[in-house]
Order: structure tokens, then sequence, then C-alpha cells
């Protein structure tokens, strides 16, 4: 059964562990602990973000935009699961040394770690985890804004990073 370890503000492992069935109800989580849930966010050479959307038939933010990732599986590094996450949804497979870390933060439920990758994707070569995502497409960063999305708390981040060209 896939367990979740609960992380520390700081996303520190804290040892306390959820079952995936546990881990999908937000009242399962006590007080000062998080469910550890990783992004990664892919920019392509012209600075076009890829981005899927979630099934309609999904139970969390159905038919919304957002990047590939998900809940860090037990024994898990974020970096880890951020490979695991986008091979799973998008086939795909990054390397731990293409990974750039971009951004962290929490909410009342959940600590969120993104890191951004420079790769030229071809969407069409991309083998969709149907149950998961309808739809796979590169957006211009001003277009962001405009999306039904699962929320883009990192793109600050990103902006900063593309002005200052550090990546």
């Amino acid at each position: 059964m896939e367990k979740h370890e609960l992380v520390d503000i700081n996303g520190n492992k804290t040892g306390k562990i959820l079952t995936h069935i546990e881990a999908r109800n937000p009242d399962n989580v006590p007080k000062g602990y998080y469910i550890s849930v990783v992004g990664v966010v892919i920019v392509n050479e012209n600075n076009e973000i890829l981005l899927q959307k979630r099934s309609r038939f999904k139970r969390v933010n159905p038919s919304k935009w957002g990047i590939c990732g998900g809940k860090v599986d037990f024994g898990e590094t974020t970096l880890d699961a951020g490979i695991r996450e986008t091979l799973e949804e998008i086939g795909i497979l990054l390397n731990k040394d293409e990974l750039n870390f971009l951004d962290m933060n929490t909410n009342e439920k959940a600590h969120f770690t993104v890191y951004y990758v420079r790769k030229n994707v071809d969407v069409n070569q991309c083998k969709l985890q149907e149950e998961e995502l309808e739809e796979l497409k590169y957006f211009k960063i001003e277009e962001l804004q405009n999306l039904d999305n699962e929320g883009f708390e990192w793109l600050e981040s990103l902006k900063k990073i593309m002005k200052e060209n550090i990546y």
C-alpha cells in the first residue's frame, strides 16, 4: 500500500506516516504536519510553460490546468518524486541534474516543493496518463493569469529567474 511521510513546515521528514487513503482526507493530517507535494515546471526555449489539464473526473481540481506533480511517496525525496510524477503523468523521463529548485510554500495541510527544468518537450511525443490528464499544452507566461488553474504560487519565482536569466 502506498504511504506518505508527513513533513514539518520546513519540509523536513517527521517520521509520521499516513496511508494513501488517509492522506486523501486533509482532516487526517495533524496540526503542525503537512503532506509533502512536489511540482515540476517545464519551460521550453521560447520561454513557454508546459501545462497539463487535469481530467474532469478528478476528485480535486477537475479540468484545471497545472504542472506535473503529486504527493511524495514514503522513502522518496522531492526530487525523486518530481521525476516519477513527470514520467507517470506525461511519459517524459527527467534526470536529477536537469531539475533546479524554484519555490517552496505551504497551505493548511500541504508543503509544496517546486522544481523547474529548461527542456524542449514535444507534446506529440508525450504519453498522457489518461486517468489523470486530458490535455497537454504550452502557454506563454502572460496567458497563465487567464487560465482556470490549480494554483501558480511558484509563478513569481519563475518570472524572477527568467528576468534575471538565471536558468
